[in-house]
């Protein structure tokens, strides 16, 4: 099976989306708009509150399973 490429060759790259509220989605996810997320980490209970959204967003998204 061919794949599709995603690029046009151009020298300013590609960008999915125009805005943080057009929906993506990967892998037959249902898309979502842009994922919020926590503030830097700055002990444990704030890296693992952000470790926790980075996780959240990226299931969301599809990127993980």
């Amino acid at each position: 099976m061919a794949k599709d490429e995603l690029s046009k060759l151009n020298p300013d790259g590609t960008s999915l989306g125009q805005s943080a509220s057009d929906k993506i989605g990967f892998h037959d996810t249902t898309p979502v708009v842009q994922q919020a997320t926590a503030a830097a980490g700055t002990d444990a209970a704030t890296t693992q509150t952000l470790a926790n959204a980075v996780r959240t967003a990226l299931l969301a998204y599809g990127l993980i399973a």
